[in-house]
């Protein structure tokens, strides 16, 4: 097996929730410092289940394009909990 085609587990949903974090932190005014941006996205994800994967990166598409439309609304919900949570005390 080449090292390109080695397989990893994946969280698919941790992806998600950075893209959506680094969204709602503009839209809401937020600091989008590493320090507040990786807070959020850690709340965030602590309130969410994990959605791991193993594959290829190829293989992978389905499957997140699949998870991205079930878990919309549930990540759009936390990622915003998370960033006004962030602005209302942020930790620098």
């Amino acid at each position: 097996m080449d090292l390109k085609d080695k397989l990893e587990p994946i969280n698919i949903n941790e992806e998600f929730v950075k893209q959506c974090v680094r969204k709602t932190i503009s839209d809401l005014g937020g600091c989008d410092c590493d320090i507040c941006f990786a807070n959020a996205c850690a709340l965030a994800l602590n309130e969410l289940h994990p959605k791991y994967v193993t594959s290829q990166k190829g293989a992978l598409l389905t499957e997140i394009t699949s998870t991205k439309v079930t878990n919309h609304a549930d990540i759009t919900v936390e990622a915003t909990k998370a960033v006004m949570k962030v602005m209302k005390n942020p930790l620098h």
